[in-house]
């Protein structure tokens, strides 16, 4: 465990104001023996020329190179998984072993900023979660990952019923807490980052975003970008549902019931008459607001 002296008092989130004391930075890494000794040097020099206490855990999530061993020789505390379980798998398995109220999770591959760190934590306590987001020139995101990003980020922005400048960025912090609360719908992969923002958002959560650099990462991307672009839409979708389904169920009962309007009023303009398809529209539109309401009741109560 690396430390730094000078702890401060962490509260509970209810009345917590004040900066985080022991932060737990969690690195998930799988076949990253290019660049996880560079990431653990330089979270290590950032993190103790700062004022926090720290703890370092790296996630071997299953490597098939040297990643465990080199960052062991490093110094890192280092849990393995005996074989790959996913991103967000090895986020989890961190969490559980983390010993402050704080996390914080940046990559293994050296894209993201790790010097912004304690720009990140000077925001935590008054937010539950502080994001550093990829925004501006300085962020050097892949254009073949663009279009899709935007797409996602736009239907993101109308189901969380907010501006999301970056909806899963891998380097933020925040509460241990807020993330076991949603453990159970957390995914295994690089999904997590994207449903612990809107899961935080749609439960009132405060999150903060910070623009941070985005460099070009070591070693090849395992991001998939067709499949994990329907992954993502799905998973907002899906997680939304979950959280808020009104946003979903009602406008898609807005649509079917103007459709089965505009059908009935031409049937009776041309036919002087009923179809089947316009009544059928229109009960369908009452059957989605009906579900959407009862979902909404379910959550609720939940």
């Amino acid at each position: 465990m690396d430390t730094h002296s000078e702890s401060s008092e962490t509260m509970t989130p209810d009345i917590n104001t004040d900066g985080p004391g022991l932060v737990s930075i969690i690195i998930p890494a799988y076949n990253e023996e290019n660049a996880i000794v560079e990431t653990i040097e330089q979270v290590r020099a950032v993190m103790s020329a700062s004022q926090y206490d720290y703890e370092l855990i790296i996630v071997n999530d299953g490597s098939t190179d040297q990643t465990g061993e080199k960052a062991r020789i490093a110094g890192a505390r280092v849990l393995n998984h005996e074989v790959n379980q996913g991103y967000g798998a090895g986020l989890k398995t961190g969490i559980v072993a983390a010993q402050g109220d704080w996390i914080v999770i940046p990559d293994a591959d050296g894209t993201y900023p790790n010097e912004r760190i304690p720009d990140l934590l000077s925001e935590a306590g008054p937010n539950d979660m502080v994001v550093g987001a990829r925004v501006g020139e300085a962020a050097k995101i892949p254009l073949i990952r663009r279009p899709a990003k935007w797409v996602l980020a736009q239907f993101a922005n109308y189901l969380a019923e907010t501006k999301i400048p970056d909806y899963n960025s891998g380097l933020r912090v925040f509460r241990k807490d807020v993330a076991k609360r949603f453990f159970k719908i957390l995914p295994q992969g690089f999904s997590f980052t994207t449903t612990i923002t809107l899961s935080s958002l749609c439960n009132g959560y405060r999150v903060k975003y910070i623009p941070i650099a985005y460099y070009e990462r070591t070693g090849k991307s395992k991001i998939k970008p067709i499949r994990d672009t329907y992954r993502f839409f799905m998973l907002i979708l899906r997680t939304t549902v979950y959280f808020n389904p009104m946003k979903v169920f009602m406008p898609i009962s807005f649509i079917l019931f103007s459709m089965g309007i505009a059908k009935l009023a031409h049937e009776i303009y041309t036919a002087g008459g009923l179809a089947e398809t316009s009544v059928f529209l229109i009960l369908a539109s009452f059957q989605m607001a009906a579900l959407g309401l009862l979902a909404d009741m379910i959550d609720k109560r939940l």
